[in-house]
């Protein structure tokens, strides 16, 4: 299981990182991605965001490349802008 994660700009001063991940839409669409977890707040190199966990098809799996090629889709409304920053086995 890999893991993505996953900065956001949040617009509304009065919405929390938790509050992002308990009531947003998301989705990680490439081809070997099989399934994606809820997201969950987390830190990656000291700085707050948001981690998925996903699923992939058995095989091998480079993550630099799943970084660059998939497609994150994630909506809030209090969110503006949406960046990957990471992936971990």
């Amino acid at each position: 299981m890999l893991k993505l994660y996953v900065a956001v700009d949040v617009s509304d001063d009065d919405v929390t990182l938790t509050e992002v991940a308990e009531q947003c839409g998301y989705d990680v669409r490439h081809p070997l991605v099989l399934d994606v977890a809820e997201p969950v707040v987390a830190h990656f190199h000291e700085q707050d965001c948001l981690q998925l966990a996903l699923t992939c098809q058995d095989g091998i799996v480079d993550p630099a490349v799943l970084l660059a090629e998939a497609e994150l889709l994630l909506s809030h409304p209090s969110v503006s802008a949406v960046y990957k920053i990471g992936i971990s086995d």
